[in-house]
């Protein structure tokens, strides 16, 4: 299935006051280039057709080359409305079409998760999906002289936004039916709509919105300093731990007694999961790692089971003013098998109150793992610091 996408930015800019409005650049990256990336980025869509005026054309091009888009295949020249600029896309499409997703430039904060959701939501029983938000003010439609009307249903109403997806031939017969009745639409629903398809509408995302007026570049520039001043209190641990087979030891794995020939060889429980997730929160929390902590010179620790020593690892994380927020693990064992134990396993976890996912592969009979000479886990914690 060939999935095309096109990308508007053919507008003049009349209500921001400049022409050059999807150029105006955001983090050093003009906005028609952030509103392009989540469709390179997306494996189902084969190819991107901008659209512009034509004084533009070496300008995109510019910038394209400078941010490494390769999908773009085409450059077209707007028309005189929006509707002509996407009408004259539709047109340079190849043949074998299936699909094409319409996307204004002048929406740069589209996520990639949204662009996924409209083009899978898009199946034979609809003619096109459509992201929309839900209205929170009460509207009003309005008579002459501003006098009120009357308050329309807020409750059966929404606010369009783009992508928006649709069967290329569905879209470019409900084109050429607007354009012999004389009709243009606000956007490309509304001839589907018009000419008797049927569109179907998902949940968009309240920041996606749409650079109309120098107010919302403004809210743009805000969003993306909401985001900076929120990654200043993220942290990102990454824990390793492996333990080799010996005679003679119960092998204990997340906490949980594992029946077995051999267990680990350890000063402690040798429990390695455990021990990869707290250096996972002490690396998140630039503590260090276990080995400073609770050192295999201490007798303290000897034999000492490693939910005690989790248990103190939070401690400290809390004592420094840092919260584990999500830790992804993954325990390597060719033998025994993993995946039965992880349900209780994640009840220990929850004990402490920590969100995890624990997955068990093994080795493919490589290396020391694959060898069934020991097992090994890895672990990678995102934290949030609580105070600066």
């Amino acid at each position: 299935m060939k999935t095309h996408a096109i990308i508007v930015a053919a507008g003049l800019g009349k209500r921001f006051g400049s022409s050059d409005k999807v150029f105006i650049e955001v983090k050093g990256k003009p906005i028609f280039i952030w509103s392009i990336e989540p469709f390179e980025n997306i494996e189902k869509v084969d190819c991107i057709w901008i659209v512009t005026r034509k004084e533009m054309f070496e300008r995109v091009e510019h910038y394209l080359g400078k941010f490494n888009i390769k999908k773009v295949s085409k450059i077209i020249e707007g028309g005189r409305e929006r509707q002509d600029s996407v009408y004259n896309a539709l047109k340079s499409l190849p043949e074998d079409t299936d699909v094409v997703l319409i996307h204004d430039a002048a929406r740069p904060l589209v996520k990639q998760e949204l662009v996924e959701e409209v083009l899978n939501s898009l199946n034979s029983s609809v003619d096109g999906v459509v992201p929309s938000i839900s209205i929170t003010d009460t509207v009003k439609w309005l008579k002459k002289n501003n006098l009120i009307g009357g308050t329309l249903n807020r409750g059966i109403l929404c606010a369009i936004q783009t992508p928006q997806a649709f069967w290329y031939r569905k879209l470019i017969s409900a084109y050429e039916n607007a354009y012999k009745e004389g009709f243009y639409g606000t956007d490309d629903a509304s001839l589907i709509e018009r000419a008797g398809g049927k569109v179907i509408a998902i949940n968009g995302n309240q920041d996606n919105i749409k650079i109309t007026t120098k107010e919302d570049l403004s809210k743009m520039k805000a969003l993306f300093d909401n985001i900076t001043e929120v990654f200043k209190f993220i942290r990102v641990g990454i824990g390793y731990d492996s333990h080799k087979f010996v005679e003679g030891r119960k092998l204990i794995i997340g906490g949980v007694e594992i029946p077995y020939e051999r267990g680990l060889s350890g000063h402690s429980d040798a429990d390695v999961l455990i021990h990869a997730i707290i250096d996972a929160l002490l690396g998140s929390a630039g503590l260090g790692d276990i080995g400073k902590h609770f050192p295999d010179t201490d007798l303290t620790y000897r034999d000492i089971s490693s939910l005690i020593l989790l248990e103190k690892t939070l401690e400290l994380l809390k004592f420094n003013n840092v919260e584990p927020i999500w830790i992804d693990c993954t325990i390597f064992a060719e033998k025994p098998k993993m995946s039965p134990y992880i349900p209780e396993m994640l009840k220990n976890f929850k004990k402490y109150g920590i969100n995890i996912n624990i997955k068990a592969k093994t080795n493919e009979q490589m290396g020391f793992i694959g060898r069934q000479e020991g097992i090994a886990a890895q672990s990678v914690c995102l934290s949030k610091i609580l105070k600066i």
